[in-house]
């Protein structure tokens, strides 16, 4: 009865820290902080210019494709007891790399430096632009013998590019974001515009008009003065003269100045929104060491 009760309580203690280890290793969760932009280094080795360059390439590739490709990096020193595949798989769900929509490639570079491996998490909707075998491949081509000199900024940035262009070349370049609105801004901002100047002739002609038969009356009477609240736009003959300026001026600001509201300044991709929410990883991609 001993040894019976002593095995049950064997295969509970088992059992207790199997499911430990289980959600303590959960790949749906993200064991890293929220991210802060496409490229996320916690080990402090990209170079400022390289990750600016990124993020722009980054976020260009996703607002130029469609369906729009999601593509993050990260950099870490260690993954330290986890393998490096559940690591950055856990990363790509958590974070939810990629749209909810139904298709919706993404793909993961995670990079541990202290461990010196690397891998590449590749989506369900983008294995057909970037097989398992050509991930490997680039990445012993770019990011391997870069590495291997400690220059990790290129490295990670040659593998990108090489990514980009690997999926453009299968075709993904169908435009989102800016492709049609110029033309059909301009044509837009060309009829307002073409609007705005014949108004701004009528005004002018009822201008002057009213100053032609107000000279021919000898000027204002003290009702119109009164009716323009005291001389708002001139107390003589001349006031329609004085006011030109300013319907003019508000005529034109609001045709041809319409544009620059239009199209928001420089805030364009200046502020993070974060992935799109998918996550749909289900362990495509490669990964080796250096």
């Amino acid at each position: 009865m001993k040894a019976r009760s002593f095995n049950f309580r064997t295969l509970f203690a088992v059992a207790a820290l199997m499911l430990a280890a289980s959600t303590a290793f959960s790949q749906a969760t993200s064991p890293l902080p929220a991210p802060t932009g496409m490229v996320n280094d916690y080990a402090g080795v990209i170079d400022a210019a390289t990750k600016e360059s990124l993020e722009t390439k980054l976020r260009q590739l996703k607002e130029s494709t469609n369906p729009p490709v999601e593509i993050a990096v990260v950099v870490v020193k260690t993954t330290g007891d986890r393998p490096i595949f559940d690591y950055s798989l856990a990363i790509a769900r958590g974070w939810g790399i990629g749209t909810k929509e139904d298709d919706n490639p993404s793909a993961l570079l995670l990079v541990a430096i202290d461990d010196r491996k690397y891998f590449t998490q590749v989506s369900k909707d983008l294995e057909d632009e970037l097989p398992d075998g050509v991930v490997g491949s680039l990445q012993r081509q770019f990011l391997v013998p870069e590495f291997r000199k400690a220059n990790y900024s290129k490295g990670i940035s040659d593998t990108v590019d090489a990514y980009i262009q690997t999926i453009r070349n299968k075709g993904n370049t169908a435009g989102r974001a800016n492709t049609s609105r110029p033309s059909s801004d301009s044509g837009n901002v060309g009829s307002t515009a073409l609007c705005g100047v014949f108004i701004c002739a009528l005004i002018i002609f009822v201008i002057i008009l009213i100053i032609v038969s107000r000279g021919s009356k000898g000027g204002p009477s003290s009702k119109d003065r009164s009716r323009w609240g005291g001389g708002g736009f001139g107390s003589s003959g001349d006031s329609g003269a004085s006011a030109l300026p300013w319907i003019v001026g508000g005529v034109l600001g609001s045709g041809g100045g319409s544009s620059s509201s239009d199209w928001g300044g420089s805030s364009g991709g200046s502020d993070w929104g974060g992935f799109g929410g998918g996550g749909d990883f289900g362990g495509g991609g490669a990964g080796g060491d250096w």
